[in-house]
């Protein structure tokens, strides 16, 4: 069984919470995930992930974790354990800007963009967590 984790990473603007989501190699909008790194462990990968894809950094809330079953493009189901990330610092460039759009999105802005039921029931339980 193939495990990626990853973050919702956000933030905080005008007293709203904010998600950061970014492009998918195939276009479609998502959270930061990856392959789970053995020497990194689950919120490691998860962190590093997040710095590679989405060029941001922060503290990884561990007892906010969101799992799914999501399929990838090859066709292999894969278990997704998401963190929710309070972020500290978004990096004007970072290692994979030239191939992801990122954006910071209401939660209404995020719904609109995900086309994935299981994502998008990992952003409704972390709304129902975070929502002021």
């Amino acid at each position: 069984m193939n495990k990626q984790y990853g973050t919702i990473p956000f933030v905080r603007e005008d007293g709203k919470i904010k998600v950061i989501m970014i492009t998918s190699a195939s276009g479609y909008w998502i959270f930061p995930k990856g392959q789970y790194e053995k020497d990194e462990g689950k919120s490691g990968t998860a962190a590093m992930e997040s710095l590679e894809e989405a060029g941001v950094e922060g503290r990884i809330l561990k007892n906010n974790a969101y799992r799914t079953k999501v399929f990838i493009k090859s066709g292999e189901e894969v278990h997704l354990t998401l963190y929710a990330m309070e972020v500290k610092k978004i990096h004007a460039k970072w290692e994979e800007d030239h191939r992801r759009e990122r954006k910071i999105l209401t939660f209404k802005e995020a719904r609109k963009r995900i086309t994935s039921d299981s994502l998008l029931k990992c952003l409704e339980k972390f709304e129902r967590d975070f929502a002021q």
